[in-house]
C-alpha cells in the first residue's frame, strides 16, 4: 500500500510540472526569441550595372512599406511588391560613377497576423559603394 501512496504521489508530482517541460504557447521558454533584423549593410560596386536586391518580407495585403529616407546617390531606390505572394523587395542602384555611403530608411509593418493595431518598424541601409 505504501508503495502505490507513493508511486501515485511521484506520478501527481511529474504531471504538476509538466507545464515546466512544455513548450507550446505561452513564450516564456529559454531562449526568447531574438528581435527581428531591422539594420542591414550593403557593398556594391559602381559600375551601373550592379542592383542590390533585398527582401522585406511577405505583407498583406492592406499593409505595406513606405520609405522614409530615400537615399541621395542612386539610379534606382524602389519597393516593389509581388502582388501574387505579398512579398516586398527593395531595390537599389547607386548613380553611374558614385562610390561611397548611402543611406536608406524604410518603414515596414511588424504584424503579419491581421491584428487591428499597426505597429511598424524601422529598416536601415547602410549602403557602401566601391569601385
Amino acid at each position: 500500500m505504501k508503495k502505490i501512496v507513493l508511486l501515485l504521489i511521484v506520478s501527481l508530482s511529474l504531471i504538476s510540472c509538466e507545464h515546466l517541460w512544455n513548450n507550446d504557447d505561452d513564450g516564456f521558454y529559454y531562449p526568447f526569441p531574438e528581435e527581428p533584423i531591422t539594420l542591414f549593410e550593403i557593398n556594391i560596386g559602381s559600375s551601373g550595372d550592379s542592383v542590390a536586391e533585398t527582401s522585406l518580407g511577405n505583407f498583406a495585403d492592406n499593409r505595406s512599406a513606405v520609405f522614409q529616407i530615400r537615399g541621395q546617390h542612386y539610379t534606382i531606390s524602389e519597393l516593389d511588391r509581388n502582388p501574387d505572394t505579398g512579398e516586398i523587395i527593395f531595390r537599389y542602384q547607386p548613380r553611374r560613377g558614385f562610390v561611397g555611403e548611402d543611406y536608406v530608411e524604410i518603414i515596414a509593418p511588424t504584424d503579419g497576423g491581421g491584428n487591428q493595431i499597426f505597429e511598424s518598424k524601422t529598416l536601415e541601409f547602410y549602403i557602401k559603394v566601391t569601385d
